[in-house]
């Protein structure tokens, strides 16, 4: 979980002047797709259904809202939605304006009901209801469905008898600034393409002199947004709902994905703790609140996340004064006055690179996922919903609608739900679905592999219970020792033998055991060896010897013994504790010393501080644990740890 070192926490504040320069990047990041979608909401609707002021607003305040649910734990800032374009837009062509902020705010809701469930249930069952299957062809939809809009926008659409030359210009322009920011650009400027690109088609637009400035002339430099508000701006309706609130289940696997992403670069599991459902809680209270001051859907925003992985800054008051920014940018009625004249031929050029964007997204989703289209269930699931979500399909219930792409997304729901599952020849062959639950066994990266399995859960456990005795602690620590050795061979090399079953002869494979060398770091790592001698019993064994200095917490090294030949064997380097990582990086520096090329490391539990010090020190060493434990304390053991493994395993304590 653990990436690079960050400069300032999640809770550290910074000195005034970074704080501020640090929050206008934040600013900046978000801003370009905040205006954005106000502005292709009223074109797709063809009125005004939502106002840039009010979206900056919105933006900020649910920001705020997020930071108090997540208890300032998670440094996310919260901005339109683009999945909401169209829906919103269709719910305001049913409903009126206040058929699409009902919608909104159902958005909310489902939000926050989706995150008490959580609370009692866990998370899990949102994997099997939103699957690949289902989330890559509506995340194309979303993209695709505005497709027209652009083409129009930009000035080429059938539709048009004269075309404005001028407009064209414009909107090629923007698109090849925007896609070259997109290829080129360096640090922040990567994170800002659309941003870049509107700048500077608007430019090219006021030398061309088809902007109007009249707004501009017109505005006050300090303005009220213009909330729209239920029951004073319009009667609530459920017309438009379910045009609207479906979507809520695509952007909820955004959500997660977007805190999966974060928690890497901030080294701490977001999804865990602040939780999930706290997270949830935070965007759906915000969407809620935006619903009813008339403003877009929210949700994670990864141009700012990028941010934070660029500056290294994970603190949560930076992401809270860039909210109290947006807000305040939302009350400047000349600046916003400004947004608004920007002509449709600019909007037009980064929409034809935006919606596409976001297709292509949808697409990655099947391929990183390896959704199988051999298979006929997955065709039936994709192919249904891309019909119905671009075909225009609508269902009126009395009152009530669902079209288009909520329309798609129910229908994915319930026939990845209800298909029964292909079986080949075999009957073997298992969905997408099936292999996603199959390999929830380990939990990967690079270098950490972190078993994730019942089994090894549940004896793990019992091991970390202060009144697990001896003799059931020691035979624990070889069973969890067997499964490392288990996954940490799932690369090993076999060769062909000949053999003859009671019934024939036979071509099978077997392992060159002799190829293989154990070094248990003494003490603790002795107690490791039984496991894996069971594995592999004819692996030679050699040691190693060292203890912790406790004021230094550096490994001092007091005996090394190894197979003569140990360069020409993979080595598993076992330790049930990975701390500081001292012990290990020694232990491995001291074989790359004698010449082992083939490395890897074995432990029951692991520190992220350890970790990171290993895969800094050694990259190329696989770590293989058990689980990964919260931190290190002021004493240099694990949290919450199983204690000191030699004293329990020798029962010296």
């Amino acid at each position: 979980m653990k990436e690079a070192n960050l400069i300032l926490d999640v809770n550290e504040k910074p000195p005034v002047l970074k704080w501020i320069i640090l929050a206008l990047q934040h600013v900046f990041a978000m801003f370009g797709a905040t205006i954005l979608v106000p502005i292709l909401v009223n074109s797709a609707a063809g009125q005004t259904v939502l106002t840039i002021p009010v979206a900056l607003v919105t933006s900020g305040i649910g920001t705020l809202i997020y930071i108090l649910c997540t208890k300032g734990k998670s440094p996310v800032y919260l901005g339109s939605s683009f999945a909401f374009i169209t829906p919103l837009a269709l719910g305001a062509i049913k409903a009126g304006v206040g058929g699409a902020m009902v919608g909104t705010m159902l958005v909310g809701i489902i939000y926050v009901i989706v995150a008490i469930i959580i609370s009692f249930f866990g998370k899990d069952w949102i994997k099997k209801l939103l699957p690949p299957i289902v989330i890559g062809p509506m995340i194309m939809i979303i993209g695709l469905s505005l497709a027209s809009n652009a083409v129009s926008e930009i000035g080429i659409s059938s539709d048009i008898t004269a075309i404005d030359y001028k407009g064209v210009i414009v909107a090629l322009f923007t698109f090849l600034v925007t896609a070259v920011v997109m290829l080129k650009g360096k640090g922040f400027f990567r994170i800002i393409p659309f941003l870049i690109g509107i700048t500077s088609g608007y430019i090219l637009a006021v030398i061309l002199g088809i902007v109007d400035f009249t707004p501009v002339l017109e505005a006050t430099f300090f303005s009220l947004p213009n909330f729209v508000l239920p029951f004073i701006s319009y009667t609530p309706t459920l017309a438009a709902a379910l045009t609207v609130a479906p979507i809520a289940l695509v952007t909820m696997a955004e959500h997660i994905g977007d805190h999966t992403a974060l928690s890497t670069i901030i080294g701490k599991d977001l999804l865990k703790e602040p939780g999930l459902n706290r997270t949830l809680l935070g965007d759906g209270v915000a969407t809620f609140i935006a619903g009813i001051l008339g403003g877009p859907a929210n949700t994670t925003y990864g141009e700012n996340t990028s941010v934070v992985g660029m500056t290294k800054i994970a603190s949560v008051w930076v992401i809270g004064l860039a909210a109290i920014f947006a807000i305040m940018l939302g009350f400047l009625g000349k600046f916003t006055a400004i947004v608004s004249t920007i002509p449709n031929a600019v909007l037009g050029g980064v929409s034809l690179l935006l919606y596409g964007f976001i297709a292509v997204n949808g697409l990655k989703v099947l391929i990183e996922n390896k959704v199988d289209f051999t298979k006929s269930r997955n065709v039936i699931i994709a192919s249904s919903m891309l019909v119905l979500g671009l075909g225009g399909a609508v269902i009126n219930v009395s009152t009530v609608a669902v079209s288009g792409m909520s329309l798609a997304a129910i229908i994915g729901i319930l026939l990845n739900l209800f298909l029964p599952n292909e079986k080949d020849n075999d009957n073997i062959v298992e969905n997408t679905e099936e292999k996603e639950e199959e390999n929830k066994n380990t939990e990967k990266t690079d270098n950490l592999v972190v078993l994730n399995h019942p089994l090894v859960e549940h004896k793990l456990s019992i091991l970390r219970d202060k009144k697990t005795g001896t003799k059931e602690f020691r035979e624990l620590v070889g069973e969890i020792g067997m499964f490392l050795c288990y996954e940490a061979m799932s690369d090993a090399k076999l060769e062909d033998v000949k053999i003859e079953t009671p019934i024939k002869k036979i071509d099978a494979k077997r392992l060159d055991e002799d190829k293989y060398a154990f070094l248990p770091i003494l003490r603790a790592g002795t107690g490791m060896l039984d496991g894996l001698i069971k594995v592999i019993p004819n692996a030679k064994i050699g040691h190693i010897g060292m203890y912790r200095n406790e004021e230094t917490l550096e490994p001092v090294r007091y005996f090394f013994k190894v197979p003569s030949d140990i360069k020409e064997r993979e080595v598993l380097v076992l330790d049930p504790m990975l701390a500081t990582g001292g012990s290990g990086c020694d232990a491995i520096a001291q074989l790359k010393s004698e010449g082992v090329k083939n490395i890897k490391f074995l432990c029951l539990i692991a520190a992220p501080e350890g970790v990171e010090r290993m895969q800094k020190e050694h990259p190329d060493v696989k770590i293989y644990t058990a689980a990964l434990d919260e931190k290190l304390n002021e004493n240099g053991y694990i949290v919450p740890g199983l204690g000191d493994a030699g004293d329990r395993i020798f029962g010296t304590k």
